[in-house]
């Protein structure tokens, strides 16, 4: 386990995870993602938790209720991953509805967002600066994982100016392609997408709606993630010319 938080420490420290985003032509957070997934699928525990790790869980919790870093410490001992541990303990310290929010839920949560981050305007509310803890506190049936999702894809149907988006299409993708394949982009990690989307404003809610859209271009190119970020926009060109 020590040598699994060193490895991973080691890596962070380094440029390994940018050398590897370019290599793959993806984002350097979805490769630590992905490595830190599956050094955790092989060197911790995973799975439903048995009865006597329940208990051992419980008697943990109540060890280090005050400590900082509780989680940490809690997984630490029992040989699981930290998010692992934090996602049981949220579950078993409420009642958690599954399937459609009510409408009652669905403005508890714009009212706690609101509320924990201090701004009223949703569209100046960004992911980084939301601390999802504070905010499943603060509803009742539903935990920190449900509230980030339901916030983010429901987002943009709350606001003001929703209704005057138009919808993506054909022009929108050969401006976005136009844009990329302008830009003075060496790699796709060097793409500003906030400042992409600023050329998309009547159609994009976001720019991760602007990362969704170009990916969905891209995927249509076969094997992509093996392909340089200039040789995927020049396939991308081609198979829209025709």
């Amino acid at each position: 386990m020590r040598r699994n938080r060193d490895l991973i420490t080691l890596m962070k420290l380094t440029d390994f995870y940018k050398v590897i985003a370019r290599s793959l032509n993806r984002s350097t957070k979805s490769c630590y993602l992905k490595l830190r997934r599956d050094v955790h699928t092989i060197t911790l525990k995973n799975g439903f938790f048995s009865e006597l790790e329940l208990k051992k869980l419980k008697k943990l919790s109540r060890k280090y209720e005050n400590k900082s870093g509780k989680y940490r410490l809690i997984a630490d001992k029992m040989g699981r991953d930290c998010v692992s541990i934090q996602n049981k303990l949220n579950h078993r310290s409420k009642t958690v509805k599954r399937g459609t929010w009510t409408v009652e839920e669905e403005e508890a949560l714009f009212k706690a967002v609101r509320e924990v981050t201090g701004l009223q305007h949703l569209n100046e509310i960004k992911q980084l600066v939301i601390p999802w803890r504070k905010v499943a506190k603060l509803i009742p049936t539903r935990d920190e994982q449900q509230c980030r999702k339901h916030f983010f894809l429901f987002k943009h149907l709350k606001l003001d100016d929703a209704s005057k988006l138009k919808t993506w299409g054909k022009e929108e993708s050969y401006r976005l392609i136009d844009i990329l394949s302008n830009g003075d982009y060496s790699f796709e990690t060097d793409i500003d997408w906030n400042e992409v989307n600023q050329s998309f404003v009547d159609v994009s809610p976001s720019a991760s709606y602007i990362q969704l859209q170009f990916y969905r271009l891209k995927s249509g190119i076969p094997d992509f993630h093996r392909k340089s970020f200039s040789d995927v926009l020049e396939e991308i060109n081609s198979s829209h010319k025709h």
